[in-house]
């Protein structure tokens, strides 16, 4: 199920059912930086509470939200709003700040000042309603890159230690195999798509969030949609999606790449088919 749905979010997120939402995948607008609907940094907080507070409501008790956004500079220095919003969130909404992911941009663009370096990375933020919440580190497994890992599988113990490590983490519970949970370093190129939206992440980056926050069969949520990228990954994992989008072009965007998704999949299952046959 793909449920897009054209209007101002936080009416639209009040027709939807109480813990009824697994996981909530978005990139609001930032602060008056980008072309599009949103407030600027004054009034940020009393744009986003609103709606940040429907999708608590939404969500099941076991589910999350992450949350792209990155402050902007002005006057020559970082612009507060996000660092206060995280804040509000987690002492006013009553929700949890589970982790901060990291987006580590391998072309960023060029800046003009000459007091900084290129921005070359973004935020994403971990909420959760409580301690307890659906979390797949199974789904983005990576290939280990440890120059011990051979040494340890030989290991009779399997690799335990029976020692902990400067973090507190126990090693004695440590299991050396190929496949390692990932850092929250998420590292690629921004979007270079021209689909006609300002602000495209890319779909390896949703991607990750949806495989990591769901299971598949499990219901994403995106509450500004925007070009419909949370859409795309949703349908290349097996997950169901409930999108909104205020601006009609866009919508349109998200629409038009969903069934060309459609499409694809159907023309792969069709040959797949065949193959079998």
């Amino acid at each position: 199920m793909i449920d897009l749905r054209l209007g101002d979010c936080l009416e639209v997120m009040k027709t939807i059912k109480d813990n009824s939402i697994d996981l909530w995948v978005t990139s609001p607008p930032y602060a008056k930086q980008r072309d599009y609907n949103g407030a600027d940094s004054k009034s940020y907080l009393e744009f986003i509470s609103p709606i940040l507070l429907e999708a608590k409501r939404t969500l099941n008790e076991n589910g999350s939200i992450f949350f792209n956004i990155k402050e902007h500079c002005k006057n020559g220095q970082r612009d507060l709003y996000v660092y206060k919003m995280v804040i509000h969130f987690v002492e006013n909404l009553g929700l949890r700040l589970v982790d901060e992911f990291i987006w580590n941009k391998t072309n960023p663009f060029p800046t003009g000042a000459k007091t900084r370096l290129k921005d070359g990375f973004e935020r994403v933020y971990h909420f959760t309603k409580s301690k307890k919440h659906n979390f797949y580190p199974e789904n983005v497994l990576v290939k280990s890159t440890s120059k011990w890992l051979e040494s340890e599988k030989r290991r009779k113990n399997k690799g335990e230690h029976n020692v902990t490590n400067g973090s507190g983490m126990n090693m004695q519970k440590r299991i050396a195999t190929d496949l390692v949970r990932p850092s929250n370093v998420i590292t690629g190129t921004s979007s270079n798509e021209n689909i006609g939206h300002p602000a495209v992440y890319p779909t390896y980056f949703a991607e990750f969030f949806v495989k990591v926050g769901s299971a598949e069969g499990m219901t994403v949520g995106d509450m500004f949609m925007g070009s419909g990228t949370t859409a795309i990954s949703c349908m290349n994992t097996n997950r169901k999606f409930i999108g909104i989008e205020l601006d009609e072009k866009y919508y349109e965007i998200a629409k038009k790449r969903v069934e060309e998704k459609r499409k694809e999949k159907d023309l792969q299952a069709q040959t797949l088919f065949g193959t079998q046959n």
